[in-house]
């Protein structure tokens, strides 16, 4: 019966947080899910694209529950031609604007 009352208690206390805000969180452009949509979203165009968490960057916007992300795609052409027998590792900018909303995050990619 103890139990019951304290997981009551907890369940009334989150359903009266508000929504999240980038700021409340930690680096949103670094969760588990957001990195996978994001590298999702890349990989129709680039299929051996990675796009690695350490090199990802966050800026707030003037919107609290928007942030802007910049990540590392890192892949390596292999083209003989052009740059021998090996490929060539590189690391190419690119922009997502990541929403926090409250059942997770909208990724929108801006390139």
């Amino acid at each position: 019966m103890v139990r019951w009352v304290g997981v009551v208690a907890m369940l009334a206390a989150v359903a009266t947080i508000g929504p999240a805000s980038a700021r409340e969180r930690g680096p949103v452009c670094r969760e588990p899910s957001v990195v996978d949509e994001m590298t999702r979203q890349i990989r129709l165009s680039n299929y051996y694209s990675f796009v690695n968490p350490k090199f990802v960057t966050e800026q707030a916007t003037r919107t609290d529950n928007v942030v802007r992300c910049q990540v590392c795609v890192q892949s390596a052409p292999y083209e003989m031609t052009q740059f021998g027998d090996q490929p060539i590792r590189q690391c190419l900018a690119h922009g997502f604007e990541v929403r926090i909303v409250p059942a997770g995050f909208v990724v929108r990619d801006l390139q």
